[in-house]
């Protein structure tokens, strides 16, 4: 019997596993050595102003999809050198996931993550983060406030004429 892929299975088991939170590790900062090699950060499914400040930082790349699709290898590497703080922010702002935590902390932790995460994980986690990270729940109620229309002017009963 040959197994279908069913992409709804597949997109609920994603969000399950970002709710649970991914953890991953990375080396431990040096005043931390002594103790532990390695710590381990857990990525969780993001608040929505997480997700806002995620968003933002992946959308001032200004990388469309097509771009990244077919590139050469001296484009990949122009698009690292160019981009790559900003999406190391955004991994940096969903490992922190909270309001205060993220303004002040992002900066140092995107700078100690580029330095001690491989470029694959950094990737797998802002592509989680993008396409499973709520953006799909924020354009359904978009889309359902757009049709209740609550701004209509509601009009009453028909004038009859005498």
């Amino acid at each position: 019997m040959v197994k279908t892929e069913n992409p709804a299975v597949e997109r609920r088991a994603a969000e399950n596993i970002l709710q649970r939170g991914v953890k991953f590790k990375i080396a431990a900062p040096w005043y931390i050595r002594w103790f532990k090699k390695t710590i381990t950060l857990k990525v969780k499914s993001p608040y929505y102003g997480t997700l806002m400040r995620a968003s933002a930082y992946y959308l001032s790349t200004g990388l469309k999809d097509h771009q990244i699709e077919d590139v050469t290898v001296e484009q990949s590497v122009a698009l690292m050198s160019v981009h790559g703080k900003a999406l190391s922010k955004a991994v940096a702002v969903s490992v922190l996931n909270g309001k205060w935590k993220g303004l002040l902390f992002t900066k140092p932790l995107a700078r100690y993550l580029r330095w001690h995460m491989t470029a694959q994980e950094m990737c797998a986690i802002v592509t989680m983060l993008l396409v499973y990270g709520g953006t799909s729940d924020f354009m359904n109620t978009t889309r359902s406030v757009r049709l209740m229309k609550a701004t209509t002017p509601k009009l009453g009963q028909k004038v009859q004429g005498s």
